[in-house]
């Protein structure tokens, strides 16, 4: 009932003070049990709209890490390929200057010096090869870290999100008790000012009253 009369103030445009509601309610309830129910409506909203952790979140990142530790894969095996590739042919043709050396021997020299260059190239492309497979290594290995400080930046924010929420539950629960304080403050100021106009009005009747028994006593 509370809450439906607070959401039609807030539809009519007007606010949802305590004067409003004890109006809305035609007058019933007391002024601490609305601030309570508005307190705890005021709670049930904000927990509904905390938010929580996402496991498609969680399962989205663990798709891109594999896929992207499969696309890291596939081009290093790419380039091996290539590399294996190049080889092959480097050691065809070393093959057939070879033959070609053993059946010309008057083109001996340059068959023996194009073979020293091949195998020069060859020791290159293997070089090459070497740090490659060094830095997709290390590629590979900064990915990971990188990943993993992710993921620990990630862990270090949720939790720092829950002590944040935590501290903000206490500190609703701490305004809600100073709220019950001063309804039961106002109250008691109530009674205590009713008192004193009691105190203050008693001299007067007494006055009034002892006139009343003198004039009486006059007309005897």
């Amino acid at each position: 009932m509370v809450k439906k009369a607070m959401e039609d103030l807030k539809a009519s445009g007007k606010k949802t003070t305590n004067a409003m509601l004890y109006a809305a309610l035609d007058h019933r309830g007391s002024s601490s049990t609305l601030q309570k129910l508005k307190a705890e409506l005021a709670a049930e909203a904000a927990a509904a709209e905390t938010p929580k952790d996402s496991e498609e979140g969680l399962q989205a990142f663990r798709q891109i890490w594999a896929l992207a530790r499969d696309e890291s894969r596939k081009q290093q095996e790419l380039v091996i390929a290539d590399l294996n590739k190049d080889l092959n042919d480097m050691a065809q043709e070393n093959e057939r200057l070879d033959s070609e050396a053993t059946a010309a021997i008057d083109r001996a020299a340059d068959a023996i010096k194009a073979k020293a260059e091949i195998e020069a190239e060859l020791s290159r492309v293997k070089t090459q090869l070497a740090q490659t497979q060094e830095s997709l290594i290390k590629a590979g290995t900064d990915t990971h870290a990188a990943l993993q400080r992710l993921a620990a930046e990630q862990a270090a924010h949720q939790t720092t999100q829950q002590t944040m929420q935590a501290e903000l539950a206490k500190t609703k629960d701490k305004a809600h008790d100073f709220e019950l304080d001063l309804v039961r403050c106002k109250g008691q100021l109530e009674v205590l000012s009713g008192q004193l106009k009691k105190q203050d009005s008693s001299p007067a009747d007494r006055s009034a009253t002892s006139s009343s028994g003198t004039v009486q006593s006059t007309k005897n």
